[in-house]
């Protein structure tokens, strides 16, 4: 009995002890406020160790540019610097990234005015420029950036930059095409011992089709055998016309077929076809005639048939009387 209740009195000491030293402190502590302690102007590490001592827990924010600040410095915090809050409370700084840093573009095979623009846009400079003979791009075009795309530069950074000056200089010497076909300036190009190089058709209205509009090198360009000529031909626009089906009309079609079945007959006779129709008009009017000719003959016949067959007169003759009376 006694022992149990020594077990009872060391579980309500510990019981105590735990409550007394670990539950309440926590409890109070969390309950309690504290003031945010000021971190503008240090570096991040610095005021993370400041700012959780205080009880509080820091968060990364935002980064802005500022290329008179350090990198790494903070420029900003919220809740700001002084203010009263709770333990535990998130504080939020702001981190400067030093002067900003623009993407070097990839600017090989834009032109010289294309470059320039790009390289504008994401707050970068044309540098110096050196030309070299290719037969690679036109004149005037990127061959090649000494500074490679993806590169971090700062702001107003200036772009080295080799363009090309045309074809490489050789012992010939480019024919001009222009106004010829196609077959023509295929001919000549070949004549000239150079290479026919890529066709483009344009649309032209003015030009014949198959006539060269523009040729890349110009005439007149240093060549040599390996150098390609770029041909521009003209061709017409074309129009593409839908065909609309018509339905025959049923009841025009028999209408007409009736028409075309009879006629009218609008030919003029011709000089025999007159005279053979009015030889039968003279052979049918003397048919006629002789019909009629014979049609009173055998009236007057019928007649006088008539006239005899008439009964005599009934009129009695006087009796001769064998006496005399």
């Amino acid at each position: 009995m006694l022992k149990k209740i020594l077990i009872f009195i060391a579980a309500l000491l510990v019981l105590f002890f735990i409550t007394n030293n670990v539950i309440m402190p926590l409890y109070v502590k969390h309950a309690d406020t504290v003031k945010v302690p000021k971190v503008i102007g240090l570096n991040f590490i610095e005021a993370k160790d400041i700012i959780e001592k205080g009880g509080l827990e820091i968060i990364q924010g935002e980064m802005k540019y500022d290329e008179s600040i350090p990198i790494g410095q903070i420029m900003d915090q919220n809740p700001p610097a002084d203010e009263t809050v709770k333990y535990g409370r998130r504080i939020y700084v702001t981190i400067c990234g030093g002067e900003q840093l623009s993407e070097v573009p990839n600017l090989k095979g834009k032109s010289i005015r294309d470059a320039k623009f790009t390289l504008e846009q994401r707050g970068l400079k044309l540098g110096e420029t050196v030309r070299k003979n290719t037969n690679e791009f036109p004149a005037d075009f990127v061959i090649s950036q000494v500074i490679q795309p993806g590169s971090k530069l700062k702001k107003n950074s200036p772009i080295d930059l080799i363009l090309s000056d045309g074809p490489t200089i050789g012992d010939l010497t480019v024919p001009n095409t222009v106004s010829k076909n196609l077959d023509e300036a295929k001919k000549i190009i070949t004549d000239s011992k150079l290479k026919l190089g890529k066709i483009t058709y344009q649309t032209n209205n003015e030009l014949p089709p198959g006539q060269i509009i523009d040729q890349y090198p110009k005439s007149g360009k240093s060549a040599n055998e390996n150098t390609t000529v770029d041909l521009f031909v003209a061709r017409k626009k074309v129009i593409i016309q839908q065909e609309v089906e018509e339905v025959p009309d049923e009841t025009n079609n028999d209408k007409g077929n009736s028409e075309e079945t009879n006629p009218p007959s609008n030919k003029k006779e011709t000089p025999k076809e007159k005279s053979t129709n009015d030889n039968t008009v003279t052979k049918d009017k003397k048919t006629d005639k002789k019909t009629d000719q014979n049609s009173d003959k055998k009236t007057d016949k019928t007649s006088t048939t008539k006239e005899d067959a008439k009964p005599k007169s009934n009129t009695p003759k006087k009796a001769v009387d064998p006496d005399g009376n």
